[in-house]
């Protein structure tokens, strides 16, 4: 078994064993039985794209509570619209803990290096765009990418550009169905998190 098929079905065997208490960070203390099987899907998928973009490496447990974080603030701002500090503020901290543990065992200070400098970037674009237009780009948005692109960075400069891209292409094709299905209006908001989250994974994914 390569790596790559390692770590995937460890990342995915990670959150669908979580996915009990996901259901609980991402809507009631007593999740219903269809919350439960949700987040147990979306959980799985994340982890297994979290997991195939580490690999069986140092890297692994980094991305695997990725997927484990990203999995509650894709099912909340897919429904409520918000991307809580409750759950971006510790996958930062986190991210920052397990990829410098990460290049510490590898000796690959670059790789860690690479990922601040993206995710400085990434944020400080961000945040510009969330300024000059706030009604389109919300603040827990610009968090949340800057969190991406940390993940990203670890990758190459390549999976920053192409992952963040790949998050809008999703959003906006998202955006298109719901309009031609009539679930929402020009006016309506549609939440970009869930997007930026699996474009990224799904970028990661690429080697």
């Amino acid at each position: 078994m390569s790596s790559w098929l390692l770590g995937a079905v460890a990342g995915g065997a990670a959150c669908l064993l979580a996915s009990p208490f996901l259901a609980r960070l991402a809507a009631t203390p007593e999740p219903a039985r269809r919350s439960l099987t949700a987040t147990a899907i979306v959980g799985t998928v994340l982890g297994v794209l979290a997991g195939h973009a580490a690999g069986w490496s140092a890297a692994l447990p980094a991305f695997v509570a990725l997927a484990l974080l990203a999995t509650p603030l894709l099912l909340v701002d897919a429904r409520d619209h918000r991307l809580p500090d409750r759950l971006v503020l510790p996958a930062a901290g986190g991210a920052l803990v397990l990829l410098t543990l990460a290049a510490a065992v590898r000796s690959d200070w670059a790789s860690l290096g690479r990922s601040v400098a993206a995710a400085a970037v990434v944020f400080a674009i961000f945040c510009t765009a969330a300024v000059l237009s706030p009604a389109s780009l919300g603040f827990g948005d610009v968090k949340l990418a800057g969190l991406l692109a940390l993940y990203l960075g670890w990758l190459s400069w390549g999976h920053v550009f192409y992952g963040i891209f790949a998050g809008f292409v999703l959003g906006a094709l998202v955006a298109v169905v719901m309009l031609v299905s009539r679930r929402v209006s020009l006016k309506s908001h549609i939440a970009l998190g869930p997007a930026l989250i699996t474009g990224a994974l799904l970028i990661a994914a690429v080697h």
